[in-house]
Formats: C-alpha cells, structure tokens, sequence
C-alpha cells in the first residue's frame, strides 16, 4: 500500500511540474476579450489590481513607482484591453508563452509613463 501511495504521488508531482498558472500571450489573444466572466478576464483583473497594491505601498514607502496614471483614472479590463493590444500590435515577434502578467505592466508603464 505504502509503494503505491509513493508512486501516485512521484507520478502527481511529474505532472504538476509542467503546470504553470501565468495566462500567456496565447490565452489572452484567445480568450480575452471572449468572455468578461472567464478565468482569463479574472486573471487580467487581478493582475491589475496587484500593480495597483504594488503602487500604492511603493507611494507609502516614498519610492518610485511602477507606472503613474492620473489619479482619477479607474484601471480596469476595459482600460487594459486596448493597452495590450496596442503593446501585442507593436511587438508581432513576440512569442506565445510570453507571460501576460509582464505584458500587462509593460503596457501600463507605456501609457502612464512616470
């Protein structure tokens, strides 16, 4: 019993390694602009509101920061939507798997510039 346990979990574990939970430029492409209740909307949102957490504790900490949006401006999907596509129009070469965590932050950081 104590074998078979093991080699469920070695054989878990070799299919776990290959798991990745980074949405791609693949996914975005795909999905993004599909469905506003999908995982992948889920995942650009809160992406976006890490960068805004980041933000706001780089402010408290007197540091630079990220990117600088106008202070009356609410960044959400539908402002990070254009943004990405710009960035992916821009940068054609860029390859599937490019995580779309970096793309979003590179976008933002090209449009509000500090």
């Amino acid at each position: 019993m104590r074998v078979t346990k093991f080699a469920l979990a070695v054989l878990t574990a070799c299919f776990t390694l290959n798991a990745s939970a980074e949405m791609t430029a693949a996914q975005y492409k795909k999905w993004a602009h599909a469905d506003n209740n999908s995982i992948y909307a889920a995942y650009i949102t809160g992406t976006i509101n890490a960068f805004g957490w980041a933000n706001g504790d780089l402010v408290s900490r007197k540091q630079p920061q990220l990117f600088c949006p106008p202070e009356t401006l609410a960044i959400g999907n539908q402002t990070v939507y254009p943004l990405l596509d710009a960035f992916f129009a821009k940068h054609p070469g860029i390859s599937d798997d490019f995580p779309i965590g970096l793309a979003i932050l590179r976008s933002l950081q090209g449009a509000y510039p500090c």
